[in-house]
């Protein structure tokens, strides 16, 4: 759910916007240039979903001013923490990389999980709101402690559950917290050499119907309406570094996680 760069000087009905997905995924010591920035305010939300790439994870850690564990989330990082550094007592494992804040409705949290981060000091919150996921909780905690974060990175978003996969779409759509691409085209690079991608993208209609024209894919489409229970860009192909897509409303992109770690 990231941010966009928005190139200056365009018209509201031909405004072009960079994006860059795999930026917070490379090695902690790159470093932003002007063909690669990376926004030094980023917010990341760990969902309760199964939690086992310890390097992926560490790259977003890295990169992140403020970490919150959904509920349950929490229970994953302890697991992926106290297996990763087997050989250190629990709570050295843990303050290896402590979350700002675990919150939620705390149905999932387990008590060992809790009793050993707040021994570390890490802020418990509950909300016991049942009218808005976990994911939704958080979403307003950042809002509340870092008003100026336009980057939000979501672990665990769509493994796991289908129910809550789900849920986190129906998020989106309700919150409005990610919108890409916008109105207008957007062109966002995928470097293929890095290894960080794979091939398998789709632009997903969940806001609603839309036209869409697409570059650089292997079966592009022209002023071409797409909606739910219509038809759709699914298990599309990257042909090379950069995808164009131009769209009359909000689109969703996906694309495929590569074999690099």
């Amino acid at each position: 759910m990231a941010d966009s760069d928005r190139k200056k000087g365009l018209t509201a009905t031909d405004q072009r916007t960079e994006l860059w997905p795999t930026r917070f995924l490379h090695s902690p010591s790159a470093k932003a240039t002007a063909s690669f920035p990376i926004p030094s305010e980023i917010a990341l939300i760990i969902l309760n979903s199964p939690l086992t790439d310890y390097e992926t994870f560490k790259r977003l850690y890295s990169r992140a001013s403020m970490v919150i564990c959904a509920d349950g989330g929490a229970n994953r990082l302890y697991d992926l923490l106290v297996s990763k550094f087997s050989d250190h007592a629990w709570n050295i494992a843990l303050q290896k990389h402590l979350p700002s804040l675990i919150h939620g409705d705390l149905d999932s949290l387990t008590a060992n999980v809790r009793s050993c981060y707040g021994e570390l000091g890490v802020s418990i919150t509950k909300d016991p709101d049942q009218y808005s996921t976990d994911f939704g909780k958080s979403i307003n905690q950042i809002v509340f402690h870092q008003s100026n974060v336009r980057n939000v990175l979501v672990l665990g978003s769509l493994g796991g559950r289908v129910d809550q996969g789900i849920g986190l779409l129906h998020e989106l759509y309700r919150e409005q917290v990610t919108r890409h691409p916008d109105p207008g085209t957007t062109v966002i690079h995928l470097p293929q050499d890095t290894g960080l991608v794979g091939k398998n993208v789709g632009i997903l209609p969940v806001y609603g119907k839309a036209v869409i024209r697409t570059k650089g894919l292997e079966w592009d489409v022209q002023d071409w309406e797409t909606e739910m229970g219509g038809m759709m860009s699914t298990s599309n192909h990257v042909l090379g570094e950069e995808v164009e897509i131009e769209c009359d409303r909000e689109v969703l992109f996906t694309v495929e996680r590569g074999d690099a770690k």
